[in-house]
């Protein structure tokens, strides 16, 4: 038994191992012909990343909307869902979670509780609407959830630039919601560092959704439904119920991870500031290193974010250009994207074996 699990959890660890070590060695290609030295430049990455209580935090705080992200990724791919609609939900709910933190007269704490559950109803609603074009006219998860990222993107860049834009920005030209007032914060977990409480509100959601995902009955059923959907649906399990239920949680976590970038970091929404990060996909990238594993999941989206802030001092003690670790961070996505299209071609392959089946 325990030989079995130790050569599931190698075969699993495998592809994402052989993945960073390919993007690190391409990675080594570019700096050397840049004319620096592999392992000067590597070390001012790794330092830029996790060296001090500076750069940590940091890289703590880009890593908390990562988490929620692949937690979303978790939830519905491990239910057999292919959503990749988080960047829509977390667009929606950091909007929603700036203007109730700064609109609604209430006390302050109550502000931010009303700001977070409010992203989270967001992300689920807009979350239920690609379950729901998926029931109606079995309209594909990739192609409803991608789409409705653009329409999230450009109806809150609407709403950002003609509608909530900050009454008191001294740039008339500057594309944001006005500043939430420091009371109905997030505050900071250290005064002298950039940390916020919503990373520590992160990993407690990642124990929640591991503990959701294997100890719970609906765990359970959802991951049957994930593995196959006909022995899912003998065993008595409500197809269309499993549907909402994780469209809602998945909406809930990635909506979530938007109002803890508002609340902790930015303090408003600014247009772009979850397109542009790419936030989302990076979660998506984490999902799929870990297996959908929330725990790996974790520990993914952290070094993903240390990638992105030790690039940034990389950029700015060497003359190597940031560039260099956005190649990395695309070769790590396009190898798991082999995995990713793997997944998707096995299910449409099952689905369409199931459809064929229930014809006859």
């Amino acid at each position: 038994m325990r030989k079995k699990k130790l050569q599931s959890f190698l075969t699993t660890l495998g592809q994402p191992m052989v993945s960073v070590t390919i993007a690190l060695l391409l990675g080594a290609v570019i700096i050397g012909l840049s004319g620096e030295n592999v392992f000067k430049a590597y070390g001012v990455m790794l330092k830029g990343a996790f060296g001090d209580g500076y750069y940590l935090s940091s890289t703590l705080s880009r890593a908390t909307p990562i988490i929620m992200g692949g937690l979303a990724v978790c939830i519905a791919w491990r239910s057999g869902y292919e959503a990749m609609g988080g960047e829509g939900q977390m667009i929606f709910g950091a909007l929603s979670a700036a203007i109730i933190a700064y609109y609604v007269p209430v006390a302050p704490f109550l502000r931010t509780v009303l700001a977070m559950l409010g992203a989270c109803l967001a992300g689920a609603v807009y979350s239920v609407l690609s379950g729901w074009l998926y029931e109606k006219w079995r309209v594909t998860f990739i192609i409803s959830t991608l789409m409705l990222n653009y329409i999230a993107n450009y109806v809150a860049s609407y709403l950002t630039i003609y509608k909530l834009k900050d009454p008191e920005a001294l740039d008339i030209n500057a594309s944001q919601t006005g500043k939430i007032m420091e009371a109905a914060r997030l505050p900071r977990i250290f005064k002298a560092y950039s940390l916020h409480w919503g990373f520590l509100i992160a990993v407690l959601c990642v124990v929640l959704v591991y503990i959701l995902m294997n100890k719970t009955e609906f765990g359970y059923k959802s991951r049957m439904n994930g593995f196959n959907s006909r022995f899912a649906l003998y065993g008595g399990i409500n197809a269309r119920k499993m549907l909402y239920m994780v469209m809602i949680l998945s909406g809930v976590c990635a909506g979530f991870g938007g109002s803890l970038e508002v609340l902790g970091s930015k303090y408003r929404y600014i247009d772009q500031m979850i397109f542009n990060t790419g936030y989302a996909w990076s979660g998506m990238v984490a999902a799929l290193l870990a297996n959908f594993n929330p725990i790996g999941t974790l520990v993914a989206s952290i070094l993903l974010s240390g990638l992105a802030t030790g690039g940034a001092a990389l950029q700015r003690s060497t003359s190597i250009p940031v560039e260099t670790v956005n190649m990395i961070e695309g070769v790590i996505t396009i190898l798991m994207s082999v995995k990713l299209l793997n997944l998707i071609s096995v299910r449409y392959r099952h689905t369409r074996k199931k459809e064929g089946g229930e014809k006859q």
